[in-house]
């Protein structure tokens, strides 16, 4: 189930038998290999040969906790200590079971618990999340850069470069500023001085309240072995002395259902315009449909027996055990927002927008470009 090897180091889970006869449950380990020397670690857990080969070969939802588990403290604990330890050719079982017992947790910085965060959302090709967690720590590291700064004079001046270069991304002229962050400053002094920087800098207080949500997830380590700060030092929480995530308050921008009948009656010469209107009108009669989603449906989701769409959105499908299905009926302005703006071809995509890519994992970081790009064209 998980093999995996680097500089020479090993790893991989193995049931042990202790007889010939293997009738009954027997440890798993954790089994680490380097220069022809083998240690066990124990998983805690226990099987017999027939549950451990189901947990191996088959997609059984009883087993499904037991897998996620190895999974995880596999992505979050074991291969970024064997990796460090690779990477500074620096490999011994007494520093890596320094490194696993703990001992060297907290040395760990913030900046490298984002990068390896990022690693595994990019190993399970999760390119979207990936861009909250590195708009995230570049928030962070900004504002030590600003907690370091002598004078009011340099820090008026650095607020005032923040402001404007708050929606450039790309390119030369991005803010790039790098500062190591340790988890000792993570507190909830740092966290409110941190809001007060960000607000004076024009960041949304929906905004902030992603970026210390995305922190807190982080600092919690939920799929690793614990907590990147202790108990008695974590920073947030409601109760005095605690630092309180801001919430963004919604805006009521929904459209009376007149604005939607002006909006699909509205004629234009204009091609882009009308591909505009088109998929609004789409997405709004299809039950509040995103663009991603609407992007990644093919024609394969239209059950033509009962007139409707049959579809799971993207961002529950890892969320839930049991899928989770949407049907909407089909009427009949999207029959002609399909005729008008659809492929031809009933073989693939239902909107062209995606076309040549094919709905894969290893995809993903295409078709999230592709999707960016032509939202871009549809609302110039």
């Amino acid at each position: 189930m998980i093999h995996y090897r680097n500089n020479g180091i090993g790893l991989k889970l193995i049931r042990k038998k202790t007889t010939k006869e293997d009738s009954e449950e027997r440890r798993i380990y954790w089994q680490i290999t380097y220069q022809r020397r083998s240690v066990l670690y124990y998983t805690g857990s226990s099987f017999t040969a027939d549950e451990w080969d189901d947990i191996l070969n088959k997609n059984l939802r009883k087993h499904k906790l037991v897998k996620e588990g190895y999974q995880n403290f596999f992505d979050y604990t074991l291969r970024p200590i064997i990796d460090d330890l690779a990477e500074h050719n620096n490999f011994s079982f007494d520093e890596f079971e320094s490194k696993l017992s703990g001992k060297g947790n907290h040395k760990i910085s913030v900046n490298e618990a984002f990068q390896q965060k990022l690693e595994l959302l990019e190993r399970e090709f999760r390119v979207s999340s990936s861009g909250v967690y590195k708009a995230t720590i570049k928030a962070l590291m900004r504002y030590k850069h600003f907690k370091q700064l002598r004078n009011r004079d340099e820090k008026n001046a650095f607020i005032a470069l923040c402001k404007e270069k708050r929606h450039v991304t790309i390119g030369k002229e991005v803010l790039d500023i790098q500062h190591t962050i340790h988890f000792e400053e993570i507190t909830p002094g740092f966290l409110e001085e941190c809001e007060k920087f960000w607000f004076e800098t024009e960041i949304a207080p929906s905004t902030m309240g992603i970026y210390m949500r995305t922190l807190r997830a982080i600092v919690n380590n939920s799929r690793g072995v614990q907590p990147y700060i202790d108990a008695e030092k974590y920073p947030f929480g409601v109760s005095r002395g605690k630092y309180a995530i801001p919430e963004g308050g919604r805006r009521e921008i929904a459209l009376s259902i007149e604005q939607i009948w002006k909006i699909e009656d509205y004629q234009t010469e204009n091609i882009t315009l009308a591909t505009a209107r088109d998929i609004f009108v789409f997405m709004f009669y299809c039950n509040g449909l995103n663009f991603g989603d609407l992007c990644r449906l093919r024609y394969e989701n239209i059950d033509v027996s009962n007139d409707e769409i049959v579809f799971q959105r993207k961002k529950t499908l890892r969320k839930t055990a049991k899928p989770t299905f949407i049907y909407v009926p089909i009427l009949p302005p999207m029959i002609e927002i399909i005729n008008r703006q659809g492929n031809k071809e009933h073989d693939g995509y239902i909107f062209p927008f995606l076309n040549g890519i094919e709905p894969t994992d290893s995809n993903e970081r295409k078709i999230f470009n592709a999707m960016r790009l032509s939202l871009d064209q549809i609302n110039t």
